[in-house]
């Protein structure tokens, strides 16, 4: 269902977790929360231009950026509602914010930026796209923020963890590119083979905030190079800054924001001196 606020487009809808998308803790696996934002902003585009909105044989907006915030954790069993609204739009891209709730409880949200792309490459926006979301959201869309982290992407040398990820024919998307949960899920991937090598105890771990810049989704029968590394500690969260990169140069590169969590209330509680030393020898 689609109306109108003073902030732009409205889309609304609900999605129902599988079984599949929990993870080992039996909530929403990160990565799965990711594309429940993806599927309601898709859903969202259908109802906007129609049901060829996700086809890539013309235009096709996928993400430049994509910040995502992962409030509560969200369980089977339970139809999660979602709002997408349409923030701004320029010749260049649009600015589009998803929400996510599960029990009338606010457990996502998700701010991207999504650009055209035609064969591979960055094109403009085509003007029937920009005059319908204009025509909803009389705004341009809002500075990316500062992001701290992309200069990572220069040298992959410096990440002290590496690991090779062969691609998977299940990381092509319906028009064969790369596709974005694909690279969302690397980033996780990449998270993975630094936490491995942390032993935080009888303590938790959760991902509080994702912000993934992406840089393309050309295919690649290559490996992929995963890469991460600590870039900042501080009381009870840390920081991991990652990227994928293949032959046809950075997929993407990201940082995830993850809290130390006492398990017995599920609240922050601060990483000891044991945890840092040990986050410290994989710092950036």
């Amino acid at each position: 269902m689609t109306d109108t606020s003073q902030s732009g487009a409205v889309f609304r809808g609900a999605l129902t977790p599988r079984y599949t998308d929990q993870d080992t803790w039996r909530h929403v696996n990160n990565s799965r929360a990711y594309q429940l934002h993806m599927e309601a902003r898709i859903q969202a585009l259908v109802d906007r231009f129609g049901p060829d909105a996700w086809f890539s044989d013309a235009e096709r907006l996928r993400p430049l950026r994509a910040i995502t915030q992962f409030r509560e954790m969200s369980f089977y069993g339970s139809d999660i509602h979602f709002v997408v609204t349409v923030a701004g739009v320029d010749r260049d891209r649009v600015q589009m914010r998803t929400e996510l709730r599960q029990n009338d409880q606010l457990v996502g949200i998700q701010d991207v930026w999504l650009g055209a792309f035609l064969n591979h490459e960055r094109v403009a926006l085509p003007q029937d796209m920009h005059d319908s979301f204009r025509a909803d959201a009389d705004a341009d869309p809002a500075s990316l923020p500062d992001e701290g982290y992309s200069h990572y992407a220069d040298d992959f040398s410096r990440f002290p963890v590496h690991k090779e990820l062969t691609p998977r024919y299940a990381d092509l998307d319906a028009d064969s590119q790369r596709g974005e949960a694909a690279i969302a899920r690397y980033m996780e991937q990449a998270r993975f083979g630094t936490l491995q090598n942390v032993d935080i105890g009888n303590l938790g771990l959760l991902i509080a905030a994702l912000d993934i810049t992406y840089g393309h989704y050309r295919p690649s029968s290559t490996p992929t190079e995963l890469v991460t590394g600590v870039s900042h500690i501080g009381n009870t969260s840390f920081h991991l800054t990652g990227g994928a990169q293949s032959r046809h140069g950075v997929h993407a590169i990201a940082n995830s924001v993850m809290v130390i969590v006492d398990l017995s209330t599920n609240r922050p509680t601060p990483i000891t001196g044991e945890i840092r030393q040990q986050l410290e020898r994989l710092s950036l």
